[in-house]
């Protein structure tokens, strides 16, 4: 499956790349980041590097690393015993992009690759991407189209190793199912005067095949029963955003709307409220409030109302109605005072600091987000 899936982007990448474009000099960017989230049974320790490059002939080429350390209690994680336990996930990108000049309008294509591999989880994605400009670019139509397939395995964790007397891993209970999907999603931002623009949007995904937690369980009449859920899922997402700007403060206004349904009868509402402030030239600083509030699926109650006659069984907080609340803060420091010493090769790029605080009302309890990151073009 690995090898196939890098050829279908290659050959994809070719087709989108087989044109020519304006010359020009070679540019590129790298990225290093330090990314970190925790919640009450869960911590995830996750380093990141990535990277980019614009071609003399305009293709850009990019990619990254991430490395995921994920430390867990959870019995829906595999667990089997009051222990935490650290697994690793590694996911590998990457993409092809170039710019198409039509005159008039301004063409973009961008194709991206994703793999992810965890002991008990394969996964690969394919999504092309790209963007109309039209009217010297005050009006911009994006759009994509996505396809993955994971391979969804079960490891069982915690106690003494188990085997089968001859060197085999018992543990390792291989696949229990594949999972499925394509998405579809299509934008439009306009720039609505100098200092203000607004953008909408809407998010297509369907999924089928294994879409329960191969660890979860739950009690059902006394005894212990595998969760289950239907073997498909279609989800809808509409958004909108508007930005405005005001030069005598150097201050930015975001707001943010999204709505959320799928035929498992879960909806959702977020709003979202962005600032940001310009202090001198080096520095940006931003403030975010984001409420979700969400109705259950259809199939969701508490765990000690199921029967055995129920088609879906789930223990699945995310299955249940709750809300959240999250504040974050943001800045983005500009390295420039650096130029001149011997570190002056890092003055183009900037530091970048985030930390959100989500209060949940879901049984995963509050949470932290995290992110350090430094970002350096390249001439």
């Amino acid at each position: 499956m690995g090898a196939r899936f890098v050829g279908a982007l290659v050959a994809l990448g070719c087709v989108v790349l087989a044109q020519p474009a304006a010359a020009q000099g070679w540019r590129g960017r790298v990225g290093l980041w330090g990314n970190y989230y925790w919640e009450t049974s869960t911590r995830v320790v996750a380093p990141e590097v990535s990277g980019s490059v614009t071609t003399p002939d305009g293709v850009d080429i990019r990619g990254t690393y991430l490395l995921d350390a994920i430390t867990s209690a959870s019995i829906a994680s595999g667990v089997i015993e009051d222990i935490r336990f650290t697994e690793v996930r590694n996911q590998g990108t990457l993409g092809f992009g170039r710019e198409f000049d039509l005159g008039q309008a301004q063409l973009r294509l961008d194709l991206n690759g994703r793999m992810s591999h965890e002991p008990d989880y394969f996964a690969t994605g394919l999504t092309l991407s790209g963007s109309l400009s039209l009217a010297e670019r005050c009006s911009v139509i994006g759009f994509a189209l996505g396809y993955i397939h994971d391979n969804v395995g079960r490891v069982i964790r915690g106690g003494a190793p188990r085997t089968d007397g001859m060197g085999g891993d018992l543990s390792n209970r291989g696949r229990v199912g594949e999972l499925e999907g394509v998405s579809a999603s299509l934008s439009f931002t306009q720039i609505l005067s100098e200092i203000s623009l607004a953008s909408i949007g809407y998010d297509l995904v369907h999924n089928w095949g294994y879409l329960a937690n191969p660890y979860r369980t739950l009690a059902v009449e006394g005894a212990q029963a595998n969760e289950t859920h239907p073997g498909a899922r279609t989800r809808h997402s509409l958004y909108g955003r508007v930005q405005l700007y005001s030069p005598e403060s150097r201050t930015a206004f975001h707001v943010l709307y999204r709505v959320y349904l799928d035929d498992w009868e879960l909806g959702a509402l977020t709003p979202e409220g962005r600032i940001y402030q310009e202090i001198g030239d080096g520095l940006v600083l931003r403030v975010r409030y984001r409420y979700y509030n969400q109705l259950r699926s259809f199939f969701w109650r508490p765990v000690d109302q199921f029967s055995f006659e129920d088609p879906f069984l789930t223990a699945d907080p995310k299955m249940a109605a709750f809300q959240s609340h999250l504040l974050g803060v943001h800045a983005r420091v500009s390295l420039g005072f650096l130029g001149g010493s011997p570190l002056g090769f890092l003055e183009d790029g900037s530091v970048v600091l985030n930390f959100d605080y989500l209060w949940q009302g879901s049984r995963f309890g509050d949470g932290v987000i995290a992110q350090v990151g430094l970002d350096v073009p390249l001439h």
